[in-house]
């Protein structure tokens, strides 16, 4: 009996190692390559176990998503989109969750989740805190989820399955936003256009800057942090708004009349073929333009040395200049 017990035991440990892998193969690729889909809209990319790819991040991850902990649901979440430049027309979502409970995955505790947390904000080695515009390098395992497919951590918290992202440019700047109209992604009927090759409709602009103008809100009583809206053109055409979790959506009214929206064009569908959406992760209250024109990160009210804490060093330094003028007022 303990033969077979220690046999069983053995098979085990074998076939985790041979799913975990000592060496998984990992490419360069570029975010074309890695959105590849079929007719069903499914991802189809699989020649490697990990890829690497790079961009320009086009939002902060604690306005997109909210990555405090808990112990429920998806707990803590973490997201950032990268934008390819150049002839590389799409873009990738990195995503991480504190919570893999439904998925058969692991479980970050509070501490772990923190660490990773300051593990995924800051370059290796030096500290550096990553910002939109910057152009990084992220190399992970990747999963189809909702019609995308995602660089993330399998659903694991083993160190095996870590993301690591690298800064290659500092404020290389954020993307020039395509401007598109409705009719581009939505048909006669206000369906979304589906097209596998990737040339025209949804896909096309998924998981890239976009600026939609000359469009109304037309349900701003749902305004507020990660609410969904629903935008209309002159047209009757309309697209999903989502919010991120931005203190502007508190501190300001919902615009009204006709506005501009520059947004990440996103997907979130079962289908996989169609939720496509517009999602802003701020608002800084101008009135004409909903975008979050790349707020500062750690821009807590009084934070003044930009450390994401509120504490007697900002009070500090807030002395020290006192009744200070700058140059030429």
């Amino acid at each position: 009996m303990n033969r077979i017990i220690v046999l069983t035991v053995a098979m085990a440990m074998a076939f985790v190692a041979a799913v975990k892998g000592d060496d998984p193969t990992v490419a360069e690729v570029t975010h074309q390559q890695l959105q590849v889909v079929d007719g069903d809209g499914i991802g189809t990319y699989s020649a490697t176990d990990k890829v690497s790819v790079t961009g320009i991040i086009l939002n902060n991850p604690e306005e997109m998503l909210d990555p405090n902990t808990s112990t429920s649901g998806m707990g803590g979440q973490w997201q950032v989109y990268i934008q390819g430049e150049g002839s590389d027309h799409a873009g990738t979502a990195v995503y991480m969750a504190q919570r893999y409970v439904y998925m058969g995955g692991g479980v970050y505790t509070t501490d772990q989740w923190y660490s990773e947390m300051f593990r995924m904000n800051h370059g290796p080695n030096t500290g550096y805190t990553f910002h939109i515009g910057d152009r990084v390098r992220v190399t992970g395992w990747y999963m189809f989820h909702n019609g995308k497919t995602n660089i993330n951590e399998k659903h694991k918290t083993d160190a095996f399955y870590d993301v690591n992202v690298e800064l290659v440019t500092p404020a290389a700047g954020l993307p020039q936003p395509e401007t598109i109209t409705l009719n581009l992604v939505k048909d006669a009927d206000n369906q979304f256009i589906f097209d596998q090759t990737r040339a025209t409709g949804g896909e096309y602009y998924q998981a890239r800057l976009v600026r939609v103008d000359d469009v109304n809100i037309t349900d701003p009583n749902d305004w507020a942090p990660n609410g969904t809206l629903t935008v209309k053109d002159k047209t009757g055409r309309t697209i999903p708004l989502l919010l991120g979790y931005g203190d502007g959506f508190t501190r300001y009214a919902c615009p009204t009349g006709q506005i501009s929206i520059i947004a990440i064009f996103d997907q979130e569908s079962s289908a996989n073929t169609d939720g496509y959406r517009l999602w802003v992760t701020n608002y800084d209250g101008n009135g004409l333009v909903l975008t979050d024109r790349g707020h500062k990160r750690g821009n807590l009210p009084g934070d003044i040395n930009s450390d994401y804490m509120v504490d007697f060093t900002d009070f500090a330094e807030f002395a020290n200049h006192w009744l200070q003028q700058s140059p030429g007022l």
